[in-house]
């Protein structure tokens, strides 16, 4: 009897799929961590995390103008984490980001 390779792999990538994440994929620092991340590299996190996420945003709520796009540069994103994390050690960079981005798509 043939198994099919697409019958057994097929599962098995779509578990590893829902498990998938931007966290899992390009990391989560720390707030302890971020502090000492060179600007190039929080930049670089940033990119990574963020685009995705404000890509389902977009898609989902389709929203007049996409404002994180419009961005010149992610300096004040790096900023605004930096802030969060100075005052939450405790905390995630994702956390942070998140919420620059949630309150920059706010409508």
């Amino acid at each position: 009897m043939k198994i099919r390779l697409e019958k057994v792999l097929l599962p098995l990538l779509m578990l590893c799929a829902m498990n998938a994440n931007s966290q899992y994929l390009f990391g989560n620092p720390s707030c302890r961590d971020w502090k000492n991340i060179s600007d190039t590299d929080k930049v670089t996190w940033l990119n990574a995390f963020l685009v995705p996420l404000n890509l389902t945003n977009v898609s989902r709520k389709k929203p007049r103008e996409d404002k994180f796009s419009k961005l010149p540069s992610l300096d004040i994103v790096v900023k605004h984490v930096d802030l969060f994390c100075s005052s939450s050690h405790e905390d995630y960079a994702s956390v942070g980001a998140i919420q620059f981005l949630d309150a920059l798509t706010a409508e």
